[in-house]
């Protein structure tokens, strides 16, 4: 994610995005509605990002996505149960 600084506060662009997805998950139906949504979206991303920024772009997200702590994300979305 884009970040300000060092800290673990997001980027305003990461927070808009933010808000636009948990938006979009929080208008699906059931828990296969919000997975096919986050899947679409992380396919829309990666095709973005390679488009726009190139075959090493397009890596660097994915190892990002590879790296992602999910003990310290877990406080910013706590899991729906439908």
């Amino acid at each position: 994610m884009d970040r300000l600084s060092d800290s673990l506060e997001s980027s305003i662009y990461a927070e808009k995005a933010y808000q636009l997805i948990l938006s979009g998950v929080q208008e699906c139906h059931s828990a296969k509605d919000q997975r096919l949504l986050l899947e679409s979206l992380m396919c829309q991303c990666a095709l973005f990002s390679r488009i726009l920024g190139g075959e090493q772009e397009f890596h660097a997200l994915l190892e990002r996505l590879k790296t992602i702590d999910f003990d310290t994300l877990g406080h910013m979305m706590p899991p729906t149960w439908h």
